[in-house]
């Protein structure tokens, strides 16, 4: 079985990008428009990694990450933040709340594909509990 990544992205054309980069490696990719979408579909789809957008419509990432706290079985899924923001403030509340890394906007396809790996290894070794 692949390992599944949840895309969470309102801009078109980075969720193309983050679908074309990951699928080249292996991964399978689902896409949500928005954090209330991303939520429904986290809850249904058990993804091994969630990658989120802050700046969004009807739920932004700060409120996803909040939310996914909610859910005992999605939160220690590994989130990784993709923001164009330069709020660091936004940011940190974000890695708070249980977010394991960050990657700026606009972003090298390979730094995603390398940030992707080294948190899903980082999970799979994780001890459970």
């Amino acid at each position: 079985m692949r390992t599944k990544i949840l895309s969470i992205e309102d801009a078109t054309n980075f969720r193309s990008l983050i679908r074309l980069s990951l699928e080249f490696n292996g991964f399978e990719v689902i896409e949500a428009v928005n954090g209330r979408h991303g939520l429904e579909i986290a809850v249904q789809q058990m993804p091994d990694l969630i990658l989120l957008d802050l700046k969004m419509p009807e739920m932004n990432g700060l409120e996803f990450c909040k939310a996914i706290q909610q859910h005992q079985t999605l939160k220690n899924t590994p989130i990784i933040v993709l923001s164009s923001s330069e709020d660091a403030n936004e940011i940190e509340q974000c890695l708070q709340l249980g977010a394991v890394d960050c990657l700026m906007k606009p972003f090298r396809p390979m730094l995603l594909q390398e940030l992707v790996k080294k948190h899903i290894a980082q999970a799979k070794s994780a001890p459970r509990g």
